[in-house]
């Protein structure tokens, strides 16, 4: 399951302090890491609804992204501290092998999803905890050719994204974060194309776009403050079609006002050509699966080849 309800999130923040100390005695170090970790994921969360209350009274888009990010940016620093604490006394808190960012994506997508239904929308991609639910993303066809045609009955999970104005894109079904791309020049610019990798055994993926792109993304503190960014596997990738356009065949979140010049945080762009996924074609091994954005075709190609790239992060 890729979407993470909000009763994982609880489930989460309750496996915080699943240690509780024994009646009468002094909280240990891990315990009071966890405590200082559960009230942290808590402020975050009320940080995030604050700020879309204000967007849903205001409307104003910049202002939600400048409060987002604070949000973010408070979270990392007060988990952090947490932790540099328990440490300090030759303690670890108990959530490894997770990670912050795994807590702050669960969140993310919680707090996106309340605030899509308070709009009317519905929940969007709930799930049962068994991961049985749910269901499958709309195709995005809306034109209909007949009864019982895709574009007439429209079934499906409705989509959700949610710009979060540093570059990247939130898929509030999937909990996916998305890069965006850019037309500037720099390691997210739209034209650089990348190799997947070794054509002959053992296959590798260490080509260009894991040498060079997620090497640079994931460098120093990373791209949008994440240092886990990886490239789509096939379905992952696939999700990213809206069969109602052409060219590209993508909701218009990603191929926004792509001008020259402009970077992830002013536009959105996406070639109209095949973007690399992570995934072997696997009866033919020196081949990997891409995705054609122009149609929505699907299909492998050698390894050596050079192919478009767009990185994500998140999910189970």
């Amino acid at each position: 399951m890729l979407f993470r309800p909000l009763t994982t999130v609880l489930a989460l923040a309750a496996a915080l302090g699943a240690a509780a100390s024994i009646a009468g005695a002094a909280a240990t170090p891990q315990q009071k890491c966890q405590a200082a970790k559960n009230k942290t994921a808590g402020q975050y969360a009320a940080c995030r609804q604050n700020a879309e209350a204000k967007l849903a009274t205001g409307g104003d888009t910049t202002k939600y992204a400048v409060a987002i990010g604070k949000c973010a940016s408070k979270f990392t620093k007060a988990w952090q501290k947490a932790s540099a604490k328990a440490a300090a006394k030759g303690a670890t808190c108990f959530e490894a092998p997770l990670a912050a960012d795994d807590f702050q994506t669960v969140i993310d997508a919680a707090t996106t999803n309340v605030a899509t239904a308070l709009a009317g929308d519905g929940f969007t991609g709930c799930t049962d905890t068994g991961g049985t639910g749910g269901g499958l993303l709309k195709s995005g066809q809306t034109t209909s050719y007949g009864p019982g045609s895709d574009g007439d009955l429209r079934k499906g999970v409705a989509r959700s994204y949610t710009d979060n104005g540093d570059g990247t894109i939130t898929d509030n079904v999937t909990g996916l974060m998305w890069e965006k791309k850019s037309d500037d020049g720099s390691i997210h610019d739209k034209d650089n194309m990348y190799a997947w990798g070794t054509a002959s055994p053992p296959y590798t993926m260490n080509g260009t776009m894991v040498t060079t792109f997620l090497a640079a993304l994931n460098a120093g503190g990373g791209f949008a403050g994440h240092t886990d960014w990886r490239i789509p596997n096939r379905f992952e990738l696939e999700s990213l079609l809206d069969l109602e356009n052409v060219n590209p065949a993508v909701n218009s979140v990603f191929n926004t006002s792509c001008t020259g010049g402009c970077t992830v945080t002013t536009c959105s762009c996406t070639q109209s050509f095949s973007y690399w996924s992570s995934t072997t074609y696997q009866n033919l091994p020196d081949l990997a699966w891409y995705v054609t954005f122009n149609f929505g075709i699907v299909n492998g190609t050698g390894k050596s080849s050079l192919n478009y790239v767009r990185a994500v992060r998140g999910g189970s």
